[in-house]
């Protein structure tokens, strides 16, 4: 029998999801989104950032070669390319370009079959609203129209290589829509969509969500769409009409402490980008990042430029508790010893699942409670993430019957999901002294009736779920 006290926390959960839950229709509702976690993969990020140019095609492929081998079994199976694409002006008959890079010998195509050939996906990094100079200086014919290239551009470009196509010039719906589909008949799987604050900025919002929603309607269920510095107004609000995930932080760059939780701490912008740090972003967009709304992404990975084990950990937990992507910056002659973070099967196994779950405050200034996450699994565990951080120890610690509604606060089995142990049942609380930049992940199994309310997926103001 539900204890009287119980079945008031369970009915007080449901209220507060009915009340603050954007309605079904509000949020995109894709194939992706219904899963609720984003995709394990590799990204072409690090070396474009570190030379600052693009990436050869001899790289890309020796970093295809090294993730097929290394981490394929453990579920990442895309690769995508990322920036510094103005080099990529080899376009089709429509204006569409063929290649990453103008110098690489293969074009999309091939490496679309290179990686269906070791049953893998590609994604691509590109925004469907560009047009680069190739296909302006040809003003070529805009497919499905009478209009050319040099009839959709806009009043302003996003740098000389690249124009903007303006979406209230004749023309522009099938441009957009038609690169969309051009990469999807390409067998792309993941379209990464960068530097969107930027159309909205010159552009305003109206047409910018109009341009989002001709993408998505052109995606359908086939394509998930990433979108990629929004500036992210009203909550996100036009955001999570149109896209399956949504970056909530400022950019990896050197990918070391800084980028995890300390850049910017604690202050918050009302435009891209909201949030300086990972950690930051992931307690300010908690409350629409759930199965159903919108995936979190926090960005890239390189575990080879944080300071030690216990930074890679809390990294890559931040990243599974947060619900994001899980994309591997690191590259095959960069990585070191560190492979074994992304290759633990327990972790793995909770973004297969669809898990992302909230933090007990969504107010990032309250330290200790917006360090500690909880969330639930299809078969009822709850999986807690405690982290620490400070420059100096810490204490945290979850309730098993305040925090999580066990019934008698009584543990069936609790387990080190780092460790990979079974440290057996307990009573009331679970309580560790974690070391600086330190943390834990534990599932718990209990007896007590199942719940999936997605841990009060709220909307609107920072609230505590205790």
């Amino acid at each position: 029998m539900i204890a009287m006290n119980y079945t008031k926390w369970i009915l007080g959960l449901a209220t507060i999801f009915l009340s603050f839950c954007p309605h079904s229709s509000v949020a995109r509702d894709s194939p992706f989104t219904r899963h609720g976690t984003g995709p394990k993969y590799w990204i072409a990020y690090e070396e474009c950032f570190v030379t600052n140019v693009p990436l050869s095609e001899e790289r890309w492929k020796a970093n295809i070669d090294w993730m097929e081998k290394t981490f394929k079994p453990y579920g990442y199976d895309m690769i995508c390319n990322d920036g510094w694409i103005e080099a990529a002006q080899t376009v089709n008959e429509n204006g569409y370009i063929t290649k990453y890079n103008s110098d690489w010998k293969n074009g999309f195509s091939y490496w679309a079959r290179y990686l269906q050939e070791r049953d893998m996906k590609m994604g691509v990094y590109y925004n469907p609203m560009w047009l680069t100079r190739a296909a302006y200086e040809q003003n070529l014919s805009v497919k499905g129209t009478s209009y050319r290239t040099r009839d959709i551009v806009g009043y302003k470009s996003f740098n000389d290589p690249l124009y903007w196509v303006d979406v209230d010039k004749p023309g522009a719906k099938e441009w957009i829509q038609n690169y969309v589909r051009y990469f999807k008949e390409m067998g792309v799987t993941y379209l990464r969509i960068d530097f969107l604050e930027n159309y909205e900025t010159n552009y305003g919002t109206r047409r910018y969500e109009q341009a989002l929603a001709w993408i998505a309607e052109a995606a359908g269920d086939d394509l998930f769409l990433s979108l990629v510095m929004p500036h992210c107004y009203n909550h996100a609000k036009t955001e999570l009409k149109y896209g399956d995930m949504i970056r909530i932080d400022d950019d990896c760059f050197d990918g070391d402490w800084d980028f995890v939780s300390n850049r910017r701490r604690g202050q918050q912008k009302d435009h891209w980008p909201q949030f300086g740090n990972a950690f930051d972003g992931f307690i300010g967009f908690a409350d629409v990042g759930a199965r159903g709304q919108m995936i979190l992404d926090g960005d890239f990975m390189r575990m080879n430029k944080l300071a030690n084990d216990n930074e890679r950990r809390f990294l890559f937990s931040l990243m599974i508790m947060g619900g994001s992507a899980l994309a591997i910056a690191d590259q095959y002659d960069t990585i070191g010893d560190h492979a074994w973070v992304y290759q633990n099967p327990e972790m793995n196994e909770l973004n297969s699942l669809g898990f992302a779950a909230k933090p007990l405050s969504y107010d990032f200034r309250d330290a200790a409670n917006s360090s500690r996450w909880i969330g639930q699994l299809p078969n009822g565990d709850w999986v807690v993430g405690l982290f620490n951080r400070e420059s100096t120890p810490q204490t945290r610690s979850i309730d098993f019957h305040r925090e999580l509604g066990i019934e008698d606060g009584q543990a069936v089995n609790v387990r080190d999901l780092w460790e990979r142990k079974d440290l057996g049942g307990m009573s009331g609380t679970y309580t560790i002294e974690l070391q600086p930049h330190e943390c834990k992940v534990i599932r718990i199994q209990h007896n007590t009736l199942k719940i999936e309310a997605e841990t009060a997926s709220v909307r609107g103001g920072a609230k505590s779920i205790k």
